[in-house]
């Protein structure tokens, strides 16, 4: 904010105002539920958030807020009609909350909102613990779905889904296997916000590989119990235990189900990427080069073209040179 210009306090957004010239303004600090995008580089005030501020600072009621495409005066901008226009950008410090930067959030309204498990995730999946990380109710959505579609693995529409016959795909056991090692190696280097992110790749496999196995499901409730307690402690009573999943035992690594009997190479020409192919594990190079060159698309970009080599990284890539 700038004194007083003619009888009236003027704001200025901060990407009007050059870094020199700061000595010449007074940063004041505005609550936090006002602010559009919060923590980010692009942090703002749009109209809404003028009159809420000028509600909650009476004393500002007839200053002046000046954005890079016009201004906000009586809680009207001109010139109106330009979507997006009215956008008076703010300065975000990230730091520890405090009554006095008006940057506290209660978090009984947050768990209100969207539960304590996703509350409890989110604040986990925000960074590492040692450092300081800027609150954004964006964030905290996608933690919100992720938890919605890890529900969606045990039922759909009310509907239990889980299936007990049979043995689970060894593509399935693979990825619960990869995320139980991940999720104890990163818990303990006390890389907590990693695991958030193992479960959710995890859970994206799953979905795509459409499993619903008891026996995929039950060790992955054990896995993320304590990250998610609550939702952890229903899906294990409905699965049939009588005690808490916290006193179940945390689930181990089988190093058998780590490898897989697939790869997948993906097959370059000249160095860009053309095509791929799924090949057993344990093919050998001459195998996996003749099948690569014997791809209708290899085949296709290759018209015209002729092979002077062909390199093989095992289990990696496949790259043509031609000429």
């Amino acid at each position: 904010m700038k004194e007083k210009v003619e009888g009236k306090h003027i704001f200025r957004c901060a990407g009007l105002v050059n870094e020199e010239d700061l000595g010449h303004y007074i940063r004041i600090p505005v609550l936090i539920d006002y602010v559009r995008e919060y923590g980010t580089d692009s942090s703002y005030l749009d109209e809404q958030s003028v009159r809420q501020f000028v509600e909650w600072r009476p004393e500002y009621k007839n200053a002046v807020f000046e954005c890079a495409n016009g201004r906000i005066e009586n809680g009207v901008f001109t010139p109106a009609g330009k979507k997006d226009a009215s956008r008076l950008y703010t300065h975000s410090e990230v730091g520890k909350m405090s009554k006095s930067k008006y940057n506290v959030i209660n978090p009984d309204d947050v768990v209100d909102v969207y539960g304590a498990d996703c509350f409890r995730m989110y604040e986990m999946f925000l960074g590492p613990i040692e450092q300081s990380k800027p609150w954004d109710t964006k964030g905290i959505d996608g933690v919100s779905k992720f938890l919605k579609r890890f529900w969606a693995l045990f039922a759909h529409q009310d509907q239990w889904i889980v299936s007990t016959g049979g043995h689970p795909d060894r593509e399935s056991l693979r990825i619960l296997h990869q995320t139980i090692q991940r999720v104890r190696d990163d818990i303990n280097r006390f890389s907590i916000n990693t695991c958030v992110s193992h479960f959710m790749i995890c859970v994206n496999e799953l979905k795509r590989l459409d499993c619903h196995h008891r026996d995929i499901l039950e060790p992955l409730v054990l896995l993320i119990a304590p990250f998610a307690p609550h939702i952890a402690e229903e899906l294990w009573h409905l699965l049939g235990h009588k005690t808490s999943v916290h006193h179940g035992h945390y689930p181990e690594v089988i190093d058998s189900y780590l490898i897989s009997d697939e790869v997948v190479y993906p097959v370059s020409i000249n160095g860009k990427r053309r095509a791929e192919m799924t090949v057993p594990t344990d093919t050998d190079a001459k195998k996996v080069e003749e099948l690569a060159l014997a791809l209708p698309e290899i085949v296709k970009w290759m018209d015209g073209l002729h092979v002077r080599k062909v390199i093989v990284v095992p289990g990696r890539m496949i790259n043509i040179v031609a000429g």
